[in-house]
């Protein structure tokens, strides 16, 4: 069997989860290369993990035939221009969350682009998508959506339950949370795209959308979709209290992005989602997933869980062994994770994906996800700015 040739995009962490599920999946594939902005950082991960090929940026490492997927792992606002390059250049294309956003293209000397009118921000959001959907039907080129919180074990588990029992979901809860996040980029909607609802907030809305999927081709042949989102948004750490305490926790240098928010979305089928996401919870991340039916509750405790349990009075005991990612401190009881990449989907994902690529299979996780998540942000930012519910 040929393996496939995988050219990545982007140097940062999440780079480095993605090159260790390829990895866990060598029967499938072979990297071949890797660019970033920086060409020492992609230097760095390539003698990491010895990669052969660096390549100076990625418009080189698109056309090089030695390539069949590009995996892209940059920053939210380069996302768009990678994948058009991947799919122009006939390259299968892996776009880590979320599929694209909002940066104030348009409006090169407004500084603060989390202030612009929201209405304006989804429109030209839309459009983007539609740019994208438009060269993927005119294209060979596959597109998977590496959205891990379909792939975890415990959504999974869920689905087959869910498969087994035919009972209705009535309402969902999802939640990624945790104290915010260690990338420069995240400050700045003019980087990012948005604060914590894009960022964190793509991973439980594109659960519960992909449940919700799953649900309606299980029973009905056909997805049932979003028809409407409510939400809020805050910037707690911005309020007064929280500036005057003497010391605090987590991040606090946003520059224009919210660092709270919850979303209501309201499905074709009547049914509820509630989702939270925000930079505001200590004690490290937060992954999950709850699931009532009309017979049934499924709750998928992604992370943290109680696979192990450790305590220690000292921050010192467990020295640079890795426990869990973003935790403040060791001392105290601390959920450690043996297998973190496995149990978030990472290298289930990457499987999905080599089938996909190698049997002409569509990826559990797909464009339609990717689309269907960003519009729902987006328009959840409009509900928070006009406090209206917005119809999609």
């Amino acid at each position: 069997m040929n393996k496939i040739r995988v050219g990545i995009v982007g140097a940062g962490f999440v780079s480095h989860i993605h090159i260790n599920a390829y990895r866990e999946n060598k029967e499938f594939f072979d990297i071949v290369g890797v660019c970033a902005s920086h060409i020492e950082n992609a230097e760095k991960v390539a003698k990491q993990y010895d990669i052969p090929k660096v390549f100076k940026d990625y418009q080189q490492l698109i056309k090089s035939d030695q390539i069949d997927v590009i995996d892209v792992c940059v920053p939210t606002n380069v996302h768009e221009e990678v994948i058009l390059a991947a799919i122009e250049n006939g390259k299968d294309v892996i776009c880590e969350k979320p599929l694209t956003g909002y940066f104030g293209e348009d409006m090169p000397d407004v500084e603060k682009v989390g202030d612009v009118d929201k209405d304006h921000m989804y429109k030209k959001v839309l459009t983007k998508i539609q740019k994208i959907e438009n060269a993927l039907k005119s294209s060979r080129s596959k597109f998977m959506y590496a959205e891990n919180f379909v792939y975890s074990p415990a959504i999974s588990k869920a689905k087959r339950m869910l498969s087994v029992s035919k009972a209705p979901i009535l309402e969902l809860r999802a939640e990624e949370s945790h104290s915010g996040s260690h990338a420069t980029y995240s400050r700045k909607w003019k980087t990012a795209g948005g604060g914590s609802l894009l960022r964190m907030g793509s991973h439980p809305i594109g659960a519960v959308i992909h449940l919700k999927h799953f649900e309606g081709k299980m029973k009905y042949g056909k997805a049932v979709h979003v028809k409407s989102v409510f939400a809020e948004i805050g910037k707690l750490t911005k309020i007064q209290s929280v500036k005057n305490f003497e010391k605090v926790y987590m991040v606090t240098d946003w520059f224009d992005v919210e660092d709270w928010s919850c979303a209501i979305l309201t499905f074709e089928d009547e049914s509820k989602a509630i989702v939270i996401s925000n930079d505001i919870s200590l004690g490290g991340v937060k992954n999950f997933v709850q699931i009532n039916t009309a017979n049934g509750m499924i709750y998928c405790n992604i992370t943290p869980n109680n696979m192990m349990v450790a305590y220690t009075p000292s921050s010192e005991t467990w020295g640079n062994e890795y426990i869990a990612e973003k935790i403040e401190t060791k001392a105290g009881w601390t959920f450690p994770s043996p297998e973190e990449d496995w149990v978030r989907g990472y290298p289930q994902e990457m499987r999905d994906f080599a089938m996909a690529i190698l049997g002409d299979k569509e990826p559990e996780s797909d464009f339609e996800l990717a689309k269907e998540t960003t519009k729902v942000i987006y328009a959840a930012y409009l509900s928070a700015e006009k406090g209206l519910r917005i119809d999609l």
